[in-house]
């Protein structure tokens, strides 16, 4: 048998169906549907009270539940996260039900309200899927399933961000913070002039605690992380944030990062990545960097689906938007795994190795000038060529000293700004994205 609860109480529409039904239903299955009713509601009851208890005796012994980023959790992990205060909700509503109930076994569907403890934490809206097994004459959950659900997720970016459809927003992001000090003042300057809108911090290099101060002294930047997993370049090596005897499967015979993607994706271990990001993202919050995204150094941890859901998990535990583009191959093939609402960009572009020192401006001018309306970014490497830039890229001539130059002088160029101001360009920064999560 299936029924729908549209609107109102579970158990005010539940004790309406039961009156109206008793007539034509036998007494042992309306006390059936009764029950199960009971058990739905006491189930999110628990969830929302934090009723460790509660959910031992409803939770069947082999219950999952299985989060939007793909992530599981057993009984025991959720009555522990319910333990450690880990999960606490202000508020939680459920409605739009669906019961389906199969003998032994019953289905539920819904659309769930909720708010957690956190004070400065936001409304959110769920899909869930109930399974329960019928055991003895006691209903128990076997396994919930739920799905982040974002009014307007359907709408372009630029329209949830609150602009026209017609709008053509950028964002000029500056990669590599942290590498080197060349780097580090390049970038600090174009943030402080409004030459770029966002940058990305390489919490494992040398030069991070520079950054770290400048994030401190100016909250108003806006950084996110670039996190790291490889080291390119041949006498210049860094490597985990994580005790290297817990990540040995991050470093190479020499004790660094592996130079190369590839090689990450052969050696690395998935729980080991997972230790090594969170790592990276703590020790940037730890001195006083609040990240506003991530994204990946070398795109590493989009290199795999198994590399990219490590990544996404993270990224929605800490509520933080993360990098992408519907234009690259590098992101389209990762997109399938992202949750609904999601927020990803229309476009990314940043000049290959075919872009002669010639045709840079020309390049980035024509980027512009061919701008559709959306959110687009591009990704600039802002360093000077001085001697310290240079021994960090000796042979290594794309992405290297010359390379990060043409960049800085193209950020304040006079074509490049005209280009912006002419075809009505919306400079944006990542934290505007955040908000959206």
């Amino acid at each position: 048998m299936r029924f729908r609860l549209t609107q109102g109480s579970v158990v005010r529409a539940a004790t309406i169906l039961l009156v109206a039904s008793l007539a034509s239903i036998p007494a042992g299955l309306a006390d059936s549907h009764a029950d199960l009713l009971r058990a739905h509601q006491a189930f999110h009851n628990a969830l929302r009270d934090a009723d460790s208890p509660a959910l031992l005796r409803l939770l069947d012994d082999h219950f999952t539940w299985t989060h939007s980023d793909g992530r599981v959790q057993t009984k025991s992990d959720v009555v522990a996260t319910i333990r450690d205060g880990k999960l606490r909700y202000a508020a939680l509503q459920t409605d739009q039900e669906t019961f389906s109930e199969y003998a032994k076994a019953a289905v539920v569907t819904g659309h769930s309200t909720r708010r957690y403890a956190d004070a400065a934490a936001k409304p959110f809206e769920l899909r869930y899927t109930l399974t329960f097994v019928k055991i003895g004459r006691d209903w128990k959950v076997a396994a919930y399933h739920t799905t982040v659900f974002t009014p307007g997720a359907g709408q372009p970016l630029q329209v949830r961000l609150g602009y026209p459809a017609t709008a053509k927003l950028l964002i000029i992001n500056a990669d590599d913070l942290a590498v080197t000090h060349s780097e580090n003042i390049a970038s600090f300057a174009a943030l402080d002039q409004k030459l770029v809108t966002s940058a990305t911090v390489m919490v494992p290099c040398p030069w991070f605690t520079e950054v770290a101060a400048y994030a401190k002294t100016h909250p108003e930047a806006d950084l996110g992380l670039h996190l790291t997993l490889t080291a390119e370049w041949h006498t210049f090596r860094w490597g985990p944030i994580a005790s290297r005897a817990l990540v040995p499967s991050l470093v190479g015979p020499d004790g660094y990062f592996y130079s190369d993607v590839p090689d990450v994706i052969k050696h690395a271990k998935l729980d080991e990545v997972e230790m090594e990001i969170r790592a990276q993202i703590e020790r940037a919050k730890s001195m006083g960097l609040e990240p506003s995204h991530l994204d990946a150094h070398m795109h590493s941890l989009y290199a795999s689906p198994q590399l990219f859901n490590v990544f996404l998990k993270v990224a929605h535990e800490y509520k933080l938007p993360i990098r992408g583009a519907r234009n690259e191959k590098t992101f389209q093939d990762v997109l399938p795994l992202l949750a609904p609402g999601d927020p990803v960009p229309d476009a990314i572009f940043s000049p290959g190795e075919d872009v002669p020192p010639s045709g840079w401006t020309d390049y980035y001018v024509n980027v512009i000038n061919n701008l559709q309306p959306g959110v687009t970014e591009i990704f600039v490497h802002l360093a000077h060529d001085d001697a310290e830039t240079q021994a960090v890229t000796v042979d290594h001539p794309e992405w290297g000293a010359a390379w990060r130059q043409r960049d800085v002088e193209l950020v304040s160029s006079p074509q490049f700004r005209k280009a912006l101001e002419d075809n009505h360009i919306i400079l944006i920064g990542w934290r505007d994205i955040k908000k959206l999560l």
